[in-house]
């Protein structure tokens, strides 16, 4: 039996690519606030994996870094879901 990917939400400034596509966040953080992907592959400058919804909502409005990419999961990430993770620097908050 085949495990589903995880769905995480993104958002932040820069480039990314999710699932081997392209993506600015900038244009979908500004619009929509966030968007939605299964978790097959993410690589970005910078990724910051947010614990707490709250705070992932409210991050764009305090810290606006250039390149960041933050990331919320229900239920959180496994290490199998981190390994898909590939960027310069990980932070946790």
């Amino acid at each position: 039996m085949q495990n589903n990917p995880k769905i995480i939400l993104l958002n932040g400034y820069g480039p990314i690519s999710i699932n081997n596509e392209l993506l600015e966040l900038y244009p979908v953080t500004t619009s929509h606030g966030a968007i939605g992907f299964p978790l097959k592959s993410l690589r970005a400058d910078n990724v910051t994996i947010v614990e707490n919804i709250d705070t992932f909502w409210s991050i764009t409005k305090k810290i606006k870094p250039e390149n960041m990419c933050y990331v919320y999961a229900y239920e959180g990430l496994n290490e199998d879901d981190k390994q898909k993770i590939k960027a310069e620097n990980i932070l946790y908050i």
